[in-house]
C-alpha cells in the first residue's frame, strides 16, 4: 500500500467496509498484544546514546534490503488507532481526487484525532458511524494487511495521519535547522539525533540500534537522561527530521545500506502507555481472597 506523504484526507463522502485478510477484530487484538510485550521501554528510557561511525543510511556499505515482512516487524513496535465497524473490518472512505474516486484507509498515530473523525462519520453516516469504533492495531500490521489490499485495488491508499503536535515539531526543526523541505512533505515526521561524528545511536544488549523517534519529546527526554553518563553527547546533538515513507523506502530500496538493519522506530510514549492502559483493564483480574467468616461454638 502506497504511504501517503500529504496531508490527512478527512474521512468524509460515502463510507464503505472491507473485509481485512486473516484479520478481525481478534487478530488486532493478539497482534497489539504480542508487539507489547517486545519490552520496548527498554529502547526508549534503557541504553546509552551513543553516535554510529560515519552516515548511516548514506554512505555505508550497501548490503541486502529488506523484506517487506522485516519492515512490517520493526513497524509493529507502533500503535495506530483505525476506524473499524462492529464485526471488527476496518471504514475506508471514498474520496475524489484527481478526476477519480480513491478509497482511503487511514490509520491515525493520536487516538484523540482518529475519536475525532470517528465523530465526523457518526455525523455524516450515522448508519455506519454508530457501529463503528476506534481500536489500536499495530503499525507493521496495518502495513502488511493494507499491501494485500493494495494488490488487488489499485485505488486503495493506505495513509498514516500524523499528530498535530508532531506536525508543529517538525516545522519547528526544518526552521531551526535550515533544512528548505516544505512541511506537507514530510508526511509523517520521524525525529532522529545527529552530529558530525554520525547518526545517534542506542546500545541495547550489547547491539546498536538507530532510533528514529515519532514524538520529538521522547527523543529530547533520552537525551536528557543520558546526559548524566555522557554529557557531551546531548551538547554536539542536533536533533533532525525525515518521513516514515523515506526511512521505509530506504530499508526496502534494492541498494539499501548496511546500516537500515539497526532501524528502530519509537513510538510516542503517550500512544504506547494509552495502549498498556487498555491491556491492563481488559486482563480479568484475580477475585480478593474471601473474608474469613467467624465460626460459631
Amino acid at each position: 500500500m502506497k504511504m501517503m506523504r500529504g496531508n490527512a484526507v478527512p474521512l468524509l463522502g460515502s463510507l464503505c467496509r472491507r473485509r481485512a485478510q486473516a484479520g478481525g477484530r481478534a487478530a488486532f487484538v493478539a497482534a497489539v498484544r504480542s508487539t507489547l510485550l517486545l519490552g520496548l521501554a527498554g529502547v526508549i528510557w534503557g541504553g546509552v546514546p551513543t553516535f554510529a561511525q560515519g552516515g548511516p543510511l548514506s554512505t555505508q556499505a550497501v548490503a541486502a534490503p529488506m523484506s517487506r515482512q522485516e519492515v512490517a516487524e520493526r513497524l509493529n513496535l507502533v500503535p495506530v488507532f483505525a476506524i473499524v465497524s462492529q464485526n471488527g473490518t476496518p471504514v475506508v472512505a471514498n474520496v475524489e481526487r484527481e478526476g477519480r474516486t480513491i478509497q482511503v484507509a487511514s490509520f491515525w498515530l493520536d487516538q484523540n484525532q482518529a475519536q475525532q473523525a470517528l465523530d465526523q462519520v457518526k455525523a455524516k453516516n450515522p448508519e455506519v458511524g454508530q457501529q463503528a469504533q476506534v481500536v489500536p492495531i499495530p503499525l507493521g500490521y496495518a502495513y502488511e494487511k493494507s499491501e494485500e489490499e493494495r494488490a488487488k485495488n489499485s485505488n486503495l491508499y493506505f495513509e498514516v495521519v500524523p499528530r498535530a503536535a508532531d506536525v508543529e515539531a517538525a516545522k519547528q526543526v526544518l526552521k531551526e535547522t535550515g533544512q528548505e523541505v516544505p512541511p506537507e512533505v514530510i508526511g509523517v515526521p520521524l525525529f532522529y539525533g545527529r552530529s558530525g561524528e554520525g547518526l545517534l545511536t542506542i546500545e541495547q544488549d550489547g547491539q546498536e540500534v538507530v532510533p528514529f523517534f515519532f514524538d520529538r519529546n521522547d527523543l529530547k527526554g533520552a537525551l536528557d537522561r543520558a546526559a548524566a553518563q555522557n554529557p557531551e553527547v546531548v551538547g554536539k546533538t542536533q536533533i533532525e527530521v525525515t518521513s516514515l515513507a523515506i526511512v521505509v523506502e530506504r530499508m526496502l530500496a534494492p541498494d539499501a545500506q548496511e546500516d537500515v538493519q539497526k532501524i528502530a522506530f519509537i513510538p510516542p510514549r503517550a500512544s504506547l502507555e494509552y495502549v498498556q492502559s487498555l491491556i491492563r483493564s481488559a486482563t480479568p483480574q484475580p477475585n480478593p481472597p474471601a473474608t474469613p467468616q467467624p465460626q460459631r461454638r
